[in-house]
């Protein structure tokens, strides 16, 4: 607590509506009218403090994190990942590939009774089915292939 000499006596006006407020205010602590307005005072200083405070606080906070995540980095970072998940992708196709032609060999073997050209246009409507397979949304493939009927229907088209 400061003591007399410490302190100066100041002019405040203020409007009876405040006045009233800060008394009710006063009243509920226990407090005077002049203790409570030192509260405030205090409080608004306070604030203003911590604003700066924040201000400082959040330029730090800054200037770690674009001093630890540079751009580079994380371009960097980005650049292994996709170059990672291309390289899978390249190998599920390689996959798919050999699977695909795999499966004409069977089928040449397989297809005696057919024709060449039967088997072309087998053949090319297999492979638009793939087409039309992989163009589909995420969301609709696992209804599309739920749906056995539809898939009986599509295979004998072949």
């Amino acid at each position: 607590m400061p003591t007399k000499t410490d302190r100066i006596i100041t002019s405040v006006y203020l409007t009876k509506e405040m006045c009233g407020q800060i008394d009710k205010l006063a009243d509920r602590e226990h407090i005077s009218r002049n203790e409570q307005i030192r509260r405030f005072i205090e409080k608004g200083l306070t604030v203003d403090g911590y604003t700066k405070d924040i201000d400082f606080i959040a330029g730090i906070i800054r200037q770690e994190f674009t001093s630890v995540y540079h751009i580079e980095d994380i371009k960097a970072v980005m650049e292994q990942q996709t170059s990672r998940l291309a390289k899978m992708l390249m190998k599920s196709g390689k996959l798919d590939g050999a699977a695909f032609f795999l499966l004409i060999k069977v089928l040449m073997n397989m297809a005696h009774d057919g024709t060449e050209d039967e088997f072309d246009q087998m053949l090319n409507e297999a492979v638009t089915l793939g087409v039309d397979y992989m163009q589909k949304k995420d969301f609709q493939i696992n209804s599309f292939l739920q749906d056995t009927d539809n898939l009986r229907r599509l295979a004998d088209k072949l």
